[in-house]
């Protein structure tokens, strides 16, 4: 099912169970009037529904670039059929040195933190702060101020809260579904520098005017609860909170 979070901007979005909670698996479409750009391919388990919505929203259509955070699955598995079912699109890869060895053999790369164009839309895309792989990237679009980050700013949910942004979550986002998510999907950021990657943080989101971080695996955070979901991040990578 999909929703428009801001301005031609959609969350398509399918749920997965784990572990008696749900975990987002996401792609967000960006519409306007004339291009069609669509923020990963997703998993080949949601295939007929995302190839569905996008249909849905895009009049049969199809996009005209796919955005990948990762270049790794589930990602990237669904871009050969969505060439089947579309036709070539403008694939632009993940960082990366050879998207051919994941299977993308005719995917751009594009260098990171430098303002770049796709369908026309200004984007730019960074180095991610937090990351399960090295082949990812986050992406800026300046013109809804949208931000999407892939594994980071992933969480947990519960059943009721599947098509909520936090803005829409009774109470927020809860801090343990925040805390396992990043015990169980980023194990090694217990070797993370907590103090800079804080700074990194806030220097981050001072460049940047956030409508929505937007996660593949967590609800959008809205741009009144970056700063709680930030500091709910910071005390999840805290050992000392975690063992008390």
């Amino acid at each position: 099912m999909a929703r428009e979070l801001v301005d031609d901007v959609h969350w398509i979005r399918n749920c997965h169970p784990d572990d008696g909670r749900h975990l987002h698996m996401s792609e967000y479409l960006l519409r306007d009037e004339t291009d069609t750009i669509l923020v990963d391919s997703g998993s080949s388990h949601y295939r007929e529904e995302i190839i569905s919505e996008v249909n849905r929203l895009t009049d049969g259509g199809g996009p005209d670039v796919v955005l990948l955070t990762h270049s790794t699955l589930p990602h990237t598995e669904n871009v050969p059929a969505f060439e089947d079912e579309w036709g070539e699109t403008e694939t632009i890869a993940a960082t990366g040195r050879f998207p051919e060895v994941v299977g993308l053999p005719d995917a751009e790369v594009r260098q990171l933190n430098q303002p770049v164009e796709f369908a026309g839309r200004p984007f730019t895309c960074i180095h991610p702060l937090l990351t399960d792989v090295t082949v990812s990237q986050w992406a800026y679009d300046h013109e809804s101020g949208v931000l999407f980050t892939a594994e980071a700013f992933g969480h947990y949910h519960d059943a009721e809260n599947c098509g909520q942004t936090s803005a829409e979550m009774e109470g927020g986002i809860p801090m343990e579904h925040i805390d396992d998510f990043y015990m169980d999907k980023l194990p090694f950021v217990d070797f993370l520098d907590r103090e800079k990657l804080g700074d990194a943080f806030e220097m981050l989101f001072d460049i940047l005017d956030v409508t929505y971080v937007a996660p593949i695996h967590g609800t959008p955070v809205a741009a009144e609860d970056i700063d709680d979901y930030v500091d709910d991040v910071m005390q999840a990578l805290d050992p000392q909170s975690v063992d008390s």
